[in-house]
C-alpha cells in the first residue's frame, strides 16, 4: 500500500509541475478554434472482459504571439484492471533562439550527429528526459535521460552539443553508464561547400569507457577503445551526380542506446552512387558497395545495384534493375526489379525477384487509387503471405480502413492463417472524431501482428 501511495504522490508531483509550466503562459494563451485535442480509447479483447485498457490523450498548444513564444502540452494516462495505472506527458516551448523540451514516460529527442548515437525510443517506463538548445552562431544542445536499458541495467544518459558559427566543426559527446559498464563518444563532425557543384562532409567518433569482463567469481572492469570515422563527396556536373563515402569503424564500436548504424561495423567500407540523365525524364543510377573486414568479427560483402527509369509527364512511367550481393562465404544473391505507372498516377506496380543459394524470393506490389479510394496490395514469398490494404475516404464523414492479410503457418501446423484490421471513422462537424476498430494498426507490415491477441476499441477524439 506504501508504495502504490508513493507512486501515485510522485505522478502527482510530476503532473503538477507540468501544470505550473504550462500556467506561466496561460495567461496568454491565445488558441484559434479546434487548436487542442482530447481523445479517449477503449480497448477489450473478446471474452475477457477484465482485460480492457482505457487510455486518455490531451493535446494542447500554448504560448505568448505577442512575445513570439509557442509551443505544446500533451498528457496520456493509461489504465486497466491487467496493468498498472501509468501516465505520460511532453512539454515544448520555443522563443526566438531558445528551446525547452520535457517529457516523462515518453519519446526523448534523438541525436543529430551522422553516426546516430541516441535514438528516442531508447528509454525504461516512468523516465523522465529534459532537453535545452540555444540557436545562434553558437549553438548548443544539452539532453538528460533518466533511465535506458543498458544490457538488462538501468542508467541515465547525458547528451551535449555544441557548434561555432559556419564552417566551424560540430562537437558532440554522449555518455551513459550503470554499475557494470560506462560508455563516452566524442564526436566531431562538418561540412564544407565548395562550390555550387561541389559538397564535402565528414565525421569521426571515439568510444571510451569500461565494461565488465572476467567470470561471474572474479569481475574485473576492461577498458574499451573504438573508433570510426567517414569521409563523404558530393558532386555534381551536366547530366551527371555522384556521391563517395569512405568509411572505417572499429569491431566493437557500438552505442547502447542507438537504433541503427548508418555504417557497417568492423569493416573499411567505399560506397559509391553514379547518376546520369541522358535525355530529359530518363534516369541511370549506378550504386555499388565494397566492405572489408578490419578484424574476425565480421566478414567482407560487395553490392552493386544498376537502375534504368524513365517518367515522362502525362505518360507510362516504367524502369527496370538488377542488383548482384554478395557476403562472407554465402552464395551470391541477384535481384531483378521492375515497375511501371500509368499516366494519372492511378496504377503503380513492381515486381522484385531475387534469387539466392535458398531458392527464389518474389515480392510483388500493386497499388491503385482513385479520388474515393486506395487499394495496396503486397506479397512475400519468404513468409508465404500476402497483404491487402483498402482505404475509402470518399464521404465527407466517413472514412473506412479495412487490411486482410494470410501466411503459411510453419510445418507443424500446415495451412493458412489469416489476420485482419478494421477501422471505422465517423467525423462530427463541430465537434470532433468517433471510431470503432477491430485489432490493432499492424504498421502496413507483413510480419507484424500475428502474435497480438485480438482485440476491439472504441474511442473520441474532441477538438476544441
Amino acid at each position: 500500500m506504501r508504495r502504490h501511495f508513493f507512486v501515485r504522490c510522485a505522478a502527482c508531483r510530476a503532473a503538477a509541475v507540468l501544470a505550473a509550466l504550462a500556467a506561466a503562459v496561460w495567461p496568454s494563451l491565445a488558441l484559434p478554434a479546434g487548436a487542442a485535442q482530447y481523445q479517449v480509447q477503449v480497448t477489450i479483447q473478446p471474452g475477457e472482459p477484465e482485460s480492457y485498457v482505457v487510455e486518455h490523450t490531451l493535446q494542447v498548444p500554448i504560448g505568448d504571439p505577442q512575445h513570439a513564444i509557442h509551443g505544446n502540452v500533451g498528457l496520456r494516462r493509461t489504465s486497466g484492471p491487467a496493468l498498472s495505472e501509468a501516465w505520460g506527458g511532453t512539454l515544448s516551448l520555443k522563443a526566438g533562439r531558445a528551446a525547452v523540451f520535457a517529457a516523462r514516460n515518453e519519446d526523448h529527442r534523438s541525436s543529430t550527429e551522422p553516426f546516430r548515437l541516441l535514438h528516442k525510443s531508447s528509454r525504461m517506463p516512468e523516465a523522465w528526459s529534459g532537453a535545452i538548445e540555444w540557436r545562434g552562431p553558437w549553438s548548443i544542445l544539452l539532453q538528460y535521460v533518466q533511465a535506458v536499458s543498458l544490457r538488462g541495467r538501468p542508467g541515465p544518459v547525458l547528451a551535449a552539443q555544441g557548434q561555432g558559427p559556419a564552417p566551424w566543426p560540430r562537437l558532440t559527446w554522449v555518455g551513459y553508464g550503470s554499475d557494470v559498464l560506462q560508455h563516452h563518444f566524442f564526436v566531431l563532425d562538418g561540412s564544407l561547400t565548395v562550390s555550387r557543384s561541389l559538397h564535402l562532409s565528414w565525421g569521426a567518433a571515439w568510444q571510451q569507457g569500461l565494461e565488465a569482463a572476467g567470470t561471474s567469481g572474479q569481475p574485473s572492469l576492461a577498458p574499451v577503445r573504438e573508433t570510426a570515422a567517414f569521409a563523404r563527396v558530393d558532386a555534381a556536373r551536366g547530366r551527371h551526380r555522384i556521391r563517395m563515402t569512405v568509411h572505417r569503424t572499429s569491431d566493437g564500436f557500438r552505442s547502447l542506446v542507438a537504433d541503427d548504424y548508418p555504417f557497417a561495423r568492423g569493416r573499411i567500407g567505399l560506397e559509391g552512387r553514379w547518376q546520369f540523365r541522358p535525355r530529359t525524364n530518363h534516369l541511370l543510377s549506378v550504386y555499388g558497395q565494397w566492405l572489408t573486414p578490419v578484424g574476425d568479427q565480421f566478414a567482407a560483402a560487395q553490392e552493386v545495384e544498376v537502375r534504368y527509369s524513365v517518367s515522362p509527364r502525362q505518360r507510362w512511367a516504367w524502369y527496370a534493375g538488377a542488383a548482384w550481393e554478395l557476403e562472407a562465404e554465402s552464395e551470391p544473391a541477384v535481384t531483378w526489379q521492375a515497375g511501371v505507372r500509368d499516366p494519372r498516377r492511378r496504377l503503380d506496380a513492381s515486381l522484385e525477384a531475387t534469387a539466392s543459394g535458398d531458392g527464389v524470393r518474389w515480392r510483388p506490389r500493386v497499388e491503385g487509387q482513385a479520388p474515393d479510394w486506395r487499394l495496396r496490395f503486397t506479397a512475400d514469398s519468404e513468409f508465404s503471405g500476402w497483404r491487402a490494404q483498402w482505404v475509402y475516404t470518399g464521404h465527407p464523414f466517413w472514412e473506412v480502413t479495412a487490411v486482410y492479410k494470410e501466411r503459411r503457418q510453419g510445418s507443424g501446423s500446415p495451412g493458412w492463417r489469416s489476420w485482419t484490421y478494421v477501422r471505422l471513422l465517423r467525423r462530427v462537424p463541430g465537434f470532433g472524431e468517433v471510431w470503432m476498430q477491430w485489432n490493432d494498426w499492424d504498421q502496413g507490415r507483413l510480419d507484424v501482428g500475428w502474435s497480438r491477441p485480438v482485440t476491439v476499441a472504441a474511442g473520441i477524439s474532441i477538438a476544441f
